[in-house]
């Protein structure tokens, strides 16, 4: 006998299993899955005719939830995958009437505001990024992971909350992080960029009408030039990457020639990582996950290996399910 192909959603509102309850109004879910430095999010549109979306069933702004998306016979008959999109926070509410919707937004951040919120002055000394982001996830009840080679601070002043002076720190050398499942991730995308990709996507796979591409020079660098004052010598030191016409200047404090470097050639890969972009839509697979690699082929020069910057996932109240790309070419 041939199953049908299932889409659906299952989701917990406070620790407590709503899914059942929620099922016949849930209009359209969707799920953004980040593999840069911005947060996960998702919304959810509600049919709210019933009045108990006005009153006791509207979410409280900074409640858990914490959804799967789940298929079964998706690929092929007896197959079922999940997809757990971690615990996030209600940080949006909207309503609109006639008809009645009510929009539920949530992002993967920590429900206790003092990581984004809460300012500290702090001056962090002969310390590295790991042990830094393990201080301030201790203090915030976060777990900590770091993929990455880790990197020595000799001093860095802190004059802002916890989450934007991390993220500053982490990008000054290359390294993403993210907060996930109520953990910080810290990651190193030009590693990640490396991996083998995990799926080659062809015109057959792809959704008419939903391919774009671009490339440009613009915000793009061949090299640069950092400068940064020996304190103790009182001299300035410049060390210089690459070569050409676009080369990138800057002017801010390093420990050593060999920091000076890593700054600079963080910087660059920064700038340059999204030179060359794709976006695409195809049939939903909850097996493939941002910050992974894809090939792309049967698009002539625009063929490539594409580190996945993002991974949209629309569900609607009809079962369907699609994933929604978008990509920067490795290499360039």
């Amino acid at each position: 006998m041939f199953l049908p192909r299932q889409a659906f959603l299952s989701v917990e509102y406070n620790d407590n299993d709503m899914t059942a309850d929620i099922k016949n109004d849930v209009e359209s879910f969707t799920f953004t899955d980040s593999g840069s430095d911005s947060s996960d999010s998702l919304s959810i549109k509600v049919n709210a005719s019933n009045v108990k979306w006005k009153n006791g069933w509207m979410p409280d702004i900074a409640a858990k939830l914490h959804p799967k998306l789940c298929t079964k016979n998706w690929i092929v008959q007896g197959d079922s995958a999940e997809l757990d999109c971690g615990v996030l926070v209600v940080d949006d509410l909207g309503f609109t009437g006639c008809p009645d919707v009510l929009t539920i937004g949530a992002v993967a951040r920590p429900s206790d505001t003092g990581f984004h919120e809460r300012n500290r002055e702090q001056v962090w000394k002969n310390t590295s990024i790991q042990r830094i982001a393990s201080t301030i996830a201790e203090r915030n009840s976060l777990q900590c992971s770091m993929d990455a080679e880790d990197v020595d601070i000799a001093i860095k002043e802190q004059d802002d909350n916890d989450s934007a002076f991390l993220k500053s720190l982490c990008e000054t050398y290359g390294l993403i992080l993210k907060v996930y499942m109520g953990k910080i991730w810290i990651f190193d995308r030009e590693k990640y960029k490396q991996k083998d990709a995990v799926r080659t996507f062809t015109p057959a796979d792809i959704v008419p009408g939903s391919f774009s591409w671009n490339t440009t020079l613009a915000g793009t660098y061949t090299g640069g030039v950092f400068t940064y004052t020996n304190q103790r010598k009182k001299v300035n030191i410049n060390v210089t990457v690459g070569s050409g016409d676009r080369m990138l200047k800057l002017n801010q404090y390093a420990s050593s020639e060999a920091d000076a470097k890593r700054q600079l050639e963080a910087a660059i890969a920064m700038k340059n990582h999204s030179n060359t972009t794709v976006s695409f839509k195809t049939m939903g697979d909850l097996n493939i996950h941002a910050t992974q690699c894809v090939n792309i082929q049967g698009y002539g020069k625009m063929d490539g290996k594409y580190y996945l910057d993002s991974i949209t996932r629309p569900l609607d109240n009809s079962g369907g399910l699609t994933n929604e790309y978008a990509g920067s070419r490795v290499g360039g």
